[in-house]
């Protein structure tokens, strides 16, 4: 592929989602997606209008008022999003469902702090950072921030093995009680959750959607509003009061209507203390690498949280003894235990993808401060991280020169990081812009090429 063609694939992309806005509002959105990523630096309106230059057509306070006053909705974008960008992508990865034939997606989602700073920012409180550690601290921290849900699709592409790809799609903002109103009132991260599966089972409706969460999670807010056809995957309580199914056949004599669960079995710690036949072994992926596992399931009802639906119980342990038990549930009983296992460790990505838009989208460096912009630009950071890895999905495997050089001190990497994909972009872009083309002097191409690493990488 050349420069031409790897710029119009970017800009099909931009276009795809337009119809959200305005014909004014969506030049305004390419142009800020352009300036977004080549900005290198906190994620200020002021700080991409600069790197736009003479691209920039529009006064500044224009792209302000993008986020706080153009009449788009993030829903529709995130819908968008889906629909046009990720769905297919879905196809692509060519799993199907074995009873319906629909293609699958794995939908995971889990919640994070955005640490802002003013007593007037929108919607901002005192949240604990769960991925704070150290000594220092004792893995508390207690920041001024926003609290984030994130739901992001995750597949494999036939074109690059088992490399994970994961596309942050859907988005909550978390509201504690008192910052609530009347025309926004206040919804549990769980509830909240519950909402965002169902946006995307409407979002996909021809795909077969395989949530999994955390076990903060694994409650009846989530797990009673699943949409048909959909199962979650999360923790289940150590001590959780499990039972077995319901008799099929009433007892004889006895009055009343039928039971609606069996007897009540031990909790799940002490099943794996004391069970011992019935365990097998399995390998799945673990980060990207095998890894065995003991398992033993159980088919029983977590009435508490699933009622009279039966569920998968799995257990899950270390054959060398140094890890902790852990403890899955899905809501499908007919699910594999295998693949019980490997969706809850392929969860781990939902993390990654937020670890990338912080560190290189400036998902906690947007300087807005009142309810509108907050509520639509750190969305937009993760929404770009989506973008730019479904542009190096289809052009990187046509185009070589994209793929990351070796270098000396990382000759065991395998596969893209998400900073060499927008490297990848922006050296795109910035070769458009400069015009190589052009018979410039000798110089001038060794000047270009001595900044191209600040430009580009770095």
């Amino acid at each position: 592929m050349d420069a031409i063609s790897l710029i119009s694939a970017w800009n099909n992309i931009l276009l795809q989602l337009c119809y959200v806005f305005t014909e004014p509002t969506a030049h305004t959105f390419r142009q800020i997606m352009l300036g977004w990523v080549l900005r290198r630096g906190p994620a200020t309106i002021t700080g991409m209008f600069r790197v736009l230059g003479t691209l920039a057509d529009k006064h500044w306070t224009v792209y302000q008022k993008f986020f706080y006053r153009a009449a788009w909705l993030l829903k529709d974008l995130c819908t968008a999003v889906m629909a046009q960008v990720i769905y297919p992508l879905i196809l692509e990865s060519g799993v199907l469902d074995e009873a319906t034939g629909q293609p699958v997606a794995d939908l995971a989602i889990d919640d994070t702090t955005a640490a802002r700073c003013g007593k007037h920012v929108a919607h901002a409180g005192w949240f604990k950072d769960a991925s704070a550690s150290g000594s220092s601290h004792k893995g508390t921290v207690i920041h001024w921030a926003h609290n984030w849900l994130v739901g992001a699709i995750t597949l494999r592409l036939p074109k690059w093995g088992m490399m994970r790809w994961v596309f942050p799609v859907v988005f909550s903002l978390y509201r504690k009680p008192t910052d609530c109103t009347q025309e926004e009132p206040f919804r549990s991260r769980q509830e909240r959750a519950g909402e965002m599966i169902q946006q995307v089972a409407q979002a996909l409706p021809g795909v077969q959607l395989r949530a999994s969460a955390d076990g903060q999670y694994a409650k009846r807010q989530v797990v009673r509003v699943l949409p048909q056809g959909v199962n979650l995957v999360s923790r289940i309580r150590r001590d959780a009061a499990i039972y077995q199914l319901p008799p099929t056949r009433k007892v004889k004599g006895k009055r009343g209507p039928n039971p609606k669960k069996g007897q009540r079995l031990p909790t799940p710690q002490k099943i794996a203390k004391y069970r011992k036949n019935g365990w097998k072994e399995i390998t799945v992926q673990k980060q990207g690498y095998p890894d065995k596992r003991l398992v033993l399931g159980i088919t029983c009802l977590w009435y508490h949280v699933c009622g009279a639906v039966p569920i998968r119980m799995v257990i899950v342990r270390d054959p060398s003894g140094k890890e902790e038990d852990d403890f899955f549930f899905c809501t499908d009983a007919s699910v594999l235990d295998k693949q019980i296992v490997q969706r809850y460790y392929d969860r781990w990505g939902v993390e990654e993808c937020i670890l990338e838009a912080k560190q290189f989208m400036g998902f906690e460096s947007t300087y807005g401060w009142c309810s509108k912009t907050v509520n639509r630009q750190a969305p937009l950071a993760m929404i770009l991280v989506s973008l730019v890895k479904a542009w190096y999905a289809k052009c990187a495997t046509d185009e070589p020169s994209l793929l990351p050089e070796p270098v000396p001190w990382y000759e065991h990497k395998r596969h893209p990081s998400f900073l060499d994909m927008v490297s990848a972009l922006r050296k795109v872009l910035w070769h458009h812009r400069i015009s190589p083309n052009l018979r410039f002097l000798t110089q001038v191409k060794e000047l270009i090429e001595s900044v191209s690493y600040g430009l580009f990488a770095a």
